[in-house]
């Protein structure tokens, strides 16, 4: 059995940087582009930022930039260890949670829905983290593409432990199945 969502899930907390696109301006500020920043190794004094025109990564030496944004990224420096320490996988988590049988059909219900593991691999516990989910999905679509229904929620952790599996666990979307004369003939969600 297939089923299709479309999953967005937002992180925040100390952990994760401002993903907003800003202007970078040199040490003279003579010169500026427009990015956000993805990167920072305070060991090597080195800052990665996406560029807004290209999408792709620049790594540069944090002297290179003025004053004000090398304040910026220094602030953000927690953040982004965090953010990169951390890994999420995504999950199907479908249970059937009954049947019935009529003549030569065979309907099966299931609850869908996903299971979200984060794990940090950093030294050290990320505190209050935040994780909002939004899911996308069709309902009753037997005939045709159905009706887009969507699916938010949120879950507050206390701390992220280091080498250990946070799961959270989201359920609630009712699909059904319909078998007849051994075969499927449709699938969808339903409410």
């Amino acid at each position: 059995m297939k089923m299709f969502f479309f999953l967005l899930l937002a992180l925040s907390s100390p952990a994760v940087a401002d993903l907003e696109w800003r202007n970078f301006e040199n040490a003279e500020k003579t010169k500026s582009f427009k990015g956000r920043l993805v990167g920072y190794n305070p060991l090597t004094k080195k800052v990665t930022v996406q560029r807004q025109s290209t999408l792709r990564p620049v790594t540069f030496r944090i002297n290179l930039l003025s004053e004000e944004h090398r304040r910026f990224v220094e602030s953000r420096a927690v953040e982004l260890e965090a953010a990169g320490g951390l890994r999420m996988m995504f999950y199907e988590n479908v249970q059937k949670v009954g049947s019935t049988r009529s003549g030569s059909t065979k309907t099966s219900t299931y609850d869908g829905g996903y299971k979200i593991e984060i794990r940090n691999y950093l030294r050290r516990a990320i505190q209050d983290v935040s994780v909002d989910f939004l899911i996308i999905y069709r309902k009753d679509s037997t005939n045709g593409n159905g009706t887009r229904s969507i699916k938010r929620g949120s879950r507050n952790l206390t701390a992220l432990v280091p080498n250990y599996d946070e799961n959270i666990v989201i359920g609630g979307i009712p699909l059904t199945s319909y078998y007849k004369a051994g075969s499927v003939t449709a699938m969808a969600g339903s409410t």
